[in-house]
């Protein structure tokens, strides 16, 4: 009965606001529905919370604060490969979500898989064009990971071609006091 009840409640529709300045997309507001599966899991064994939030996953699809607590929860297990797989998943159902592309590059350089991570920067990057942040998160993983000048350079000029300059990010801005050798 219990679980019927916050089923019922999980089923009702999210509040839905319009996105200033464009009135064709919608914000929505599952902030009810994740007090209710949180009270949820109170009443659930923490070794059940993984597959709760996989089934509340699955009826909330859009519900990307859902889908960042089931990412923090597999990590929290230590379940890295479902990490990885729940990580992936997301980056295709909520492409516009800068965190969860995070957590996936990041899973991947735990997993040392240097190319995927580099191939997960390019796919963030063509949804994420303007996000300075991963553009500069893209350079410093180049370059930590010896990265030849020419293709930093080369990453550089990308960059600077879509329009986001990285100065501040990198502290590359001319802050310098003249007359001073450092």
């Amino acid at each position: 009965m219990f679980t019927d009840l916050v089923h019922r409640c999980l089923v009702t529709v999210p509040t839905r606001f319009i996105i200033p300045l464009s009135s064709a997309d919608y914000w929505t507001n599952f902030e009810f529905h994740n007090k209710v599966v949180s009270f949820y899991l109170s009443c659930l064994p923490k070794s059940q919370h993984s597959k709760a939030l996989e089934r509340f996953r699955s009826v909330m699809p859009a519900n990307t604060d859902l889908a960042l607590r089931l990412l923090w929860q597999e990590w929290h297990d230590g379940n890295i490969q479902h990490l990885k797989h729940q990580a992936r998943t997301l980056t295709s159902s909520a492409p516009m979500c800068l965190t969860i592309w995070k957590i996936a590059i990041a899973v991947e350089k735990e997993l040392k898989g240097l190319a995927e991570a580099r191939h997960l920067y390019r796919q963030a990057l063509q949804k994420l064009p303007l996000c300075a942040t991963l553009w500069k998160d893209q350079l410093l993983f180049e370059a930590s990971e010896g990265g030849k000048t020419d293709n930093l350079r080369k990453l550089v000029a990308k960059c600077q071609e879509v329009g986001v300059s990285l100065d501040e990010l990198l502290n590359l801005s001319s802050n310098r006091p003249e007359g001073k050798d450092h």
